[in-house]
């Protein structure tokens, strides 16, 4: 997230934007045309309108506000939205121009993982590892591979290609124990798929194992301690840390300690209500929080930033029966936790360390895969 103002911009998505303006670029430059580029590179970004669509679709339904929808994520089903349209998209393209656009989606969700940064524990190692680095290292292997049959494509590489993405992701989602067994019977049957259509060769072969080598050998080469875990004064606390304990006011007047809740998985959110993306998360925190006994989520207004306590007691009315909403009158905890831009959401484990952050309005998918 970019901070602009007291709001927050994803920087993930202008990455993606970025991106796909480089890539049309790109592709000129080694002799597309301007069909061909406006083919493979309108795929994603009818996806991208897809996803958007929905998402302020089920938003509108959820909030009931179409400036507050403008904010929603739509969640797993955005998401499924946007991978049908683009398949859809995919399957009309011309078979000459497959390699071109698996290219360009390595290229995009090459700098969307950058944009990124994700951190995980690794095995031997005491400390959490850049993920989002590791990531984007297979992720440029596959680019060079796929670089090789981009202008002689079949369906045997790109399918191959497919599985190499599906791999990298599997690999992402298990480190960080978010992964489904609906996602590894996917790959299985992807390789099954890739090796009928176009068996590897040995050279193939033999160079895959030695880029598992690669990896197994610099993740064994990399210091206990990752210096980019240290926190910023404008980035926020990181994953790893333990983040200050505090005392605030709930508004029947009662105290709320967070130590209290040590020994559970904690959301502590920061919110305002003048601030339309924490309006347009709240219905899905709510949803979420309600639907189980093993996380508590902790509404953390910033009353500082508030015109008038009243709207924000009245906004927050119909949710404090979900979750915990505590006032920080007088933005010691904000600053504690450096907030920079609402709404920031941290989650942290049942030792009171954070193991999962974000900048932006969160929605229930987002909460169900981070507080497993």
């Amino acid at each position: 997230m970019i901070a602009i103002g007291p709001l927050n911009i994803r920087l993930d998505l202008l990455v993606f934007m970025v991106s796909l303006l480089l890539l049309y670029i790109g592709f000129r430059k080694i002799g597309l045309t301007e069909k061909e580029r406006d083919a493979v590179l309108g795929t994603w970004f009818a996806g991208f309108l897809a996803w958007k669509g929905s998402a302020v679709l089920i938003g509108l339904v959820s909030t009931g506000s179409l400036s507050l929808a403008l904010y929603a994520t739509g969640g797993n089903w955005s998401i499924a939205i946007a991978a049908f349209v683009i398949g859809l998209f995919v399957f009309r393209l011309d078979k000459q121009l497959y390699g071109y656009w698996a290219l360009s989606g390595l290229v995009l969700w090459l700098g969307m993982t950058l944009a990124v940064p994700r951190y995980a524990a690794f095995p031997l190692f005491a400390s959490l590892q850049p993920l989002h680095l590791y990531t984007a290292g297979l992720i440029v292997v596959l680019m060079l591979l796929t670089w090789r049959w981009m202008r002689t494509p079949s369906h045997g590489s790109l399918v191959w290609t497919i599985t190499g993405a599906m791999f990298i992701w599997v690999l992402r989602e298990g480190a960080t124990g978010t992964w489904h067994m609906w996602a590894l019977g996917l790959f299985i049957g992807l390789v099954v798929l890739a090796t009928t259509l176009a068996r590897p060769t040995r050279k193939a072969v033999q160079l895959t194992l030695g880029i598992v080598v690669a990896l197994a050998i610099i993740n064994a080469s990399l210091p206990d301690q990752t210096p980019t875990l240290e926190a910023t004064a404008t980035s926020g606390l990181n994953i790893g840390q333990v983040p200050p304990d505090f005392e605030l006011k709930r508004t029947d007047g009662s105290t709320f300690r967070l130590e209290d809740l040590r020994g559970q998985r904690v959301v502590i959110n920061f919110w305002a209500s003048w601030c339309p993306p924490c309006r347009a998360e709240m219905p899905d925190m709510a949803a979420f929080a309600r639907s189980t006994d093993e996380v508590t989520i902790v509404a953390v207004n910033t009353t500082t930033s508030e015109r008038d306590v009243e709207d924000a007691t009245s906004f927050v009315a119909p949710y404090e029966d979900a979750f915990e909403v505590v006032y920080d009158r007088d933005g010691a905890v904000a600053n504690g936790y450096r907030i920079q831009a609402m709404p920031t959401t941290y989650v942290l484990d049942e030792s009171g360390v954070i193991t999962a952050k974000q900048f932006g309005a969160i929605d229930r998918a987002w909460l169900d895969a981070r507080t497993r």
